[in-house]
């Protein structure tokens, strides 16, 4: 990848989103500046009638009957203050208005689009649906050579891969009818969750070790991938001197995909679970929002650390570490979760189905994206458009699923000329913006860093 890569960039700070909360800002700015001004007219009207004033005024009826004429115009007349304020207060009105209006629509048609991917996954499976386009069939599958090579459609067809995802729960309706509530895909990913281990065992901490502090987010990738070469190991970065200090958590990807049956012999070892934290039962649990090892994990590392409440905290993750630096988040920042509270300010993610997280909009979120990779496919939603989470998307096609969500191969490289591109003259306000979220996390300097390994009980 070189730094002419073409990308496009969906939400953030210059997104559609957050357009609609800057209309709703300015309405609500000039409704209250109508208000005040209302205000002032009504406060300044009483002049009209002040004593002193009228006293005053028989030593001059004239100056007096000017006075109070050119008074009376000002406030009340067509251009006078009280009309103006009137008039900024129904523009404040409008604006803020037709911005809720705007966003409903938005909200309805999001809502007509999951009510169609259910139709079609209930159609999939032979169901009677009318009226509603079915743009994936078994048919569309065989004519388009799925069954032939199912890797190859898959990296040539993400788009409608996300489709058979988001039609995931029509078609569990099918074949659960009367299961007692309507699926969605979290809801789905939680059923399988369930069958596999999610509880967290001892935490081994390493020594903590001086590293020169990331430069920038492609240096900070470099590092995620370094921690992609363990199993179970992630890392957190201490930033800066007490008491003034930021973290860096590096949160890698998924090591094993494994079965949900405990191993003996009658299990096939392609069924069997593993002891591994990093598997795939963390990612149905991600989806899912549950609490897993890898998250319980995590919170006990920063436990272990005396991480300060107040701390400013970046969570980083590959894949199924952006799922679970999506969830810690939202987690973390939220009192009825049940979860530690923590001063969570951004999240990283690069090749991870993070789309149907929403996160406070003081957390900003930054998703990295190849649209040929599958795996943030993988949740049934399209790329987010909320003021704070922005996705930059590129375009490598490697042919095959592992080459197109590799960190090493894509998103570093990426990351890199995102970096670089940013401090250019022609940079893209929407990525220059989004990088300004991370000020503080990176820079020059040293860091004190240390790496934890996960484990079942």
């Amino acid at each position: 990848m070189s730094g002419d890569t073409d990308y496009t960039v969906t939400g953030g700070a210059h997104g559609i989103a957050a357009d609609f909360d800057d209309m709703d800002a300015t309405g609500s700015h000039i409704r209250q500046a109508g208000w005040d001004a209302g205000e002032t007219a009504l406060a300044t009207h009483s002049f009209l009638v002040d004593p002193n004033l009228l006293s005053s005024g028989l030593l001059s009826p004239g100056t007096l009957a000017t006075f109070e004429k050119n008074l009376v115009t000002t406030l009340d007349g067509g251009d006078g203050l009280s009309a103006n304020a009137v008039r900024m207060t129904g523009t404040g009105t409008f604006m803020q208005a037709r911005a809720k209006a705007y966003a409903a629509t938005d909200a309805s048609l999001e809502h007509v689009e999951d009510i169609r991917q259910y139709a079609q996954g209930v159609a999939f499976l032979g169901g009677t649906v009318t009226g509603v386009t079915i743009p994936v069939t078994a048919a569309t599958l065989y004519a388009q050579g799925f069954f032939d090579d199912p890797q190859k459609w898959m990296v040539e067809h993400p788009d409608l891969l996300e489709e058979i995802v988001a039609s995931a729960p029509g078609a569990l309706d099918m074949l659960l009818p009367g299961y007692g509530y309507p699926f969605d895909t979290a809801d789905a990913a939680g059923l399988l969750a369930a069958l596999y281990d999610q509880e967290a065992g001892p935490l081994t901490a390493s020594d903590p070790q001086v590293t020169e502090l990331s430069a920038d987010l492609g240096a900070a990738f470099v590092k995620l991938d370094a921690y992609a070469e363990t199993v179970d190991g992630f890392g957190v970065e201490m930033v800066g001197e007490p008491p003034h200090q930021s973290y860096n958590i590096y949160l890698p990807g998924t090591k094993v995909f494994d079965g949900p049956l405990p191993a003996g012999p009658l299990s096939p070892d392609a069924l069997e679970e593993s002891d591994t934290v990093q598997n795939l039962g963390t990612n149905f649990a991600g989806v899912n929002g549950a609490s897993n090892a890898y998250e319980q994990s995590v919170l006990a590392a920063l436990a272990e650390l005396g991480v300060p409440p107040g701390a400013p905290i970046n969570l980083m993750g590959h894949s199924q570490g952006g799922i679970i630096a999506a969830r810690l988040a939202q987690k973390m920042t939220d009192p009825a979760s049940g979860y530690p509270q923590y001063n969570v300010t951004s999240v990283v993610t690069a090749g991870s189905p993070v789309d149907g997280i929403d996160l406070p909009d003081d957390v900003h979120m930054l998703s990295l994206v190849n649209e040929y990779d599958v795996v943030p496919r993988l949740d049934g939603e399209h790329y987010d458009d909320h003021s704070n989470h922005t996705t930059i998307v590129t375009e490598v096609q490697e042919d095959s699923v592992e080459a197109n969500h590799s960190m090493t191969n894509v998103y570093v490289p990426m990351a890199q000329d995102i970096a670089a591109m940013s401090g250019t003259p022609d940079a893209d306000p929407a990525v220059v913006d989004a990088l300004s979220q991370l000020d503080g996390f990176f820079g020059p300097g040293a860091s004190l860093t240390y790496d934890f390994v996960m484990s079942r009980p």
